[in-house]
């Protein structure tokens, strides 16, 4: 017989509140809330404190890797849980892949207590296992480490919010019991690494380089240039690497086709793929393309402050200081758009309409401009008041 400090089946008391959380548990095979976690009367009949307590740790122990291992951060010793597998637009995994540092940045927001945690996805495109107590709990999913200051949107029903696809998927998840071993699956519209320069914007760059088989005088002076842009270095005129073998001049389409890639890469491609922690459209990997092959690659993780504003005003020193690679693995591509309006839109430290135009083009190709996005308008000529932001 059950005394005062147990419920029926011999639950201790001082578990009791939790187990009742669960429903109301009646008929034949919840004939008490022990029965919830028990295989049969029996085994309901002797739960005690401790032994919940293990038959919880006994089933996070079972969560693998492969199923997601249990947060590093979080509290972990509820009764109910949940992880998240993220796959790309195509399909693939927004995974740690072998020499990357890490895997796809996210956040995650439980709805009822508030709690907040970020991490990265593992080599299975998977986070982390987040527990609770609570079983009516449900997380909110987010791309990139979101501060509190980004805030966390329930809804995309701002502008910005569908730009950041914050919620992703626009909805919260509800766990489920730690045995489930739920994984829920979530599909970003953007595409995960590798990334690389679109037809777009190599057909851009062509257009304004040229495409020369023979080696040139650079305009600007200094070495030659070839291919589609390339001017030679020191190190390829010492090793004469367009004079023979495989590069001996006169290129073929095919190898000025990569040695523009070998240069997008080297004047940023590498590092976004280095430093970026977050799916991209394809337009927007050619924006952050575009801003490191005309601004230098360290465009990407530079602290950099805004000198002009877009209208060639002066502004104060240290204004806007941002770093456009943290603005992205926040998540926050709602934001990207100014900053690259006004930044890096100089030349010698002086305003310049024509690198203003560059970065204009920036902001509509980020943004997707399906019209004017991979063209380079004229808007800008002098300082203001006399510049037009109108085509």
């Amino acid at each position: 017989m059950a005394d005062a400090t147990t419920t029926p089946g011999n639950i201790p008391a001082s578990i009791q509140p939790d187990l009742l959380r669960w429903g109301n548990l009646t008929g034949p095979n919840y004939s008490s809330p022990a029965m919830r976690l028990a295989a049969n009367a029996t085994e309901a009949g002797s739960f005690t404190v401790a032994n919940t307590a293990q038959t919880v740790a006994d089933g996070q122990a079972t969560l693998t890797t492969a199923t997601a291992a249990p947060c590093a951060t979080c509290k972990k010793d509820g009764a109910y849980s949940i992880a998240f597998e993220i796959k790309d637009a195509d399909g693939n995994l927004c995974k740690k892949r072998k020499d990357d540092t890490k895997g796809m940045n996210y956040t995650v927001k439980y709805k009822v207590s508030g709690e907040v945690y970020r991490g990265s996805t593992d080599e299975n495109g998977l986070t982390e296992r987040y527990f609770t107590a609570d079983k009516t709990e449900t997380l909110y999913f987010y791309l990139g480490h979101r501060t509190d200051d980004d805030g966390y949107p329930t809804a995309q029903t701002e502008t910005a919010n569908q730009t950041d696809e914050a919620p992703l998927t626009a909805k919260a998840y509800a766990v489920a019991p730690i045995a489930d071993k739920k994984i829920e699956k979530l599909t970003t519209v953007r595409k995960w690494k590798p990334w690389k320069a679109s037809d777009n914007y190599t057909s851009l760059i062509e257009g304004a380089e040229g495409r020369e088989a023979k080696q040139y005088p650079s305009v600007e002076g200094g070495n030659d240039t070839i291919g589609i842009g390339h001017k030679i270095t020191d190190a390829e005129i010492a090793s004469k690497r367009f004079t023979q073998g495989d590069w001996a001049q006169p290129l073929s389409d095919a190898k000025m086709n990569e040695l523009l890639q070998e240069d997008i890469k080297k004047n940023g491609g590498n590092r976004i793929e280095r430093e970026v922690f977050v799916p991209l459209y394809a337009y927007e990997v050619d924006a952050i393309l575009d801003l490191g092959f005309n601004g230098g690659p360290g465009a990407l993780t530079a602290n950099a402050a805004s000198i002009y504003s877009h209208d060639g005003t002066k502004n104060p020193k240290n204004t806007n200081r941002q770093n456009l690679g943290e603005l992205l693995n926040r998540g926050r591509y709602s934001m990207v758009p100014a900053y690259l309006e006004s930044h890096y839109n100089t030349s010698n430290s002086v305003w310049v309409a024509g690198v203003q135009n560059r970065r204009d083009m920036d902001v509509r190709m980020f943004s997707g401009d399906q019209t004017n996005g991979y063209t380079l308008m004229q808007n800008h000529t002098t300082r203001h008041p006399a510049h037009n932001d109108n085509p």
